[in-house]
């Protein structure tokens, strides 16, 4: 029986190497939306804007992604921001806190959760900050924090509106009060900008929870607005909220479609339609004209052009 074996083990890797160059598509080559389970070609959700091109409902993205749709001709500068310590507590359980962000900061080639650039709007100038909520949860830490309190600052500094992209779990636990004192030092921030009359819109990325939500989304003059009705805005979740009160929530508690109706939320505005609104309602609050486009072109969605700032935080 040695034969067999022998015979086996030469035609079994020309096998699986043939079944390889057969593969019809690349793994990444469908996507599967989360809201309503369709299969969708990748590009054809790229194409709409990373939206579901079923049910229309927005689909995670990177913020560098994000920042190619919103800036004029995808044209951006991504800005340095300041460095402060990762790990402040040396965090560790099921493996070290350090390890985890040596991890997440080669996987997404950014420093922390939070990318912040600049740009313009139909030629308006503005800051961007956004969080990747899948950089560790896009949780909030001393590096995050600062980053926000930097962006506020850059906004002074170049008379420009801020736009902020909230996606996250909340405050970064592994950071502990170190975490939680980025809030109050946020709210001061969006102070200085509210005291400089500049236009302050932060767009609910679902979810947007914790400390994030007790703090500058719902700070001094922002305006609060969601991509679609199902975006989650909340403090705490809904299983913690229903032990405490002992009642069962309804289905579309903490959406963005019911804290419209309430007035906790100022607007949905489909991703699509972000570049109009945003240019439209800085011009009316600081009487400026723009070059109006209501939508991104071809070009700009295919060739967007990226630089990193020199300029230090």
């Amino acid at each position: 029986m040695n034969w067999i074996k022998n015979i086996s083990k030469k035609i079994k890797p020309k096998i699986s190497n043939l079944f390889k160059k057969k593969s019809l598509a690349p793994d990444d080559f469908w996507a599967s939306c989360p809201s309503c389970s369709s299969v969708i070609d990748r590009n054809d959700i790229k194409n709409n804007y990373y939206c579901c091109t079923k049910c229309n409902e927005p689909q995670q993205i990177f913020p560098r992604q994000r920042f190619e749709m919103l800036f004029d001709n995808g044209e951006y500068t991504e800005l340095k921001t300041p460095k402060t310590s990762s790990d402040p507590l040396k965090w560790s359980d099921t493996k070290k806190y350090s390890d985890k962000v040596k991890e997440a900061r080669k996987k997404f080639d950014q420093d922390n959760a939070a990318v912040v650039a600049s740009g313009n709007i139909n030629s308006l100038p503005v800051v961007s900050y956004c969080l990747n909520q899948k950089f560790l949860g896009g949780s909030v830490g001393l590096e995050e924090g600062a980053a926000f309190v930097f962006a506020c600052k850059e906004a002074i500094r170049t008379r420009s509106s801020l736009i902020a992209f909230p996606s996250t779990g909340g405050q970064k636990m592994q950071h502990s009060i170190f975490g939680l004192m980025m809030m109050p030092q946020s709210i001061i921030a969006l102070q200085e900008l509210e005291k400089e009359k500049l236009p302050v819109i932060i767009m609910a990325v679902s979810p947007v929870s914790g400390g994030v939500t007790a703090s500058w989304v719902y700070g001094p003059s922002v305006f609060l607005f969601a991509e679609s009705e199902s975006t989650k805005i909340m403090f705490a979740g809904p299983r913690v909220i229903e032990k405490t009160i002992s009642e069962q929530l309804p289905p579309d508690f903490q959406t963005a479609g019911l804290l419209l109706k309430k007035g906790f939320v100022d607007r949905i505005i489909p991703r699509k339609k972000h570049r109009e609104e945003f240019s439209n309602l800085i011009s009316i609050l600081l009487h400026k004209q723009i070059n109006k486009e209501d939508n991104l072109s071809d070009a700009q969605q295919q060739n967007p052009v990226h630089t990193k700032s020199t300029l230090s935080a």
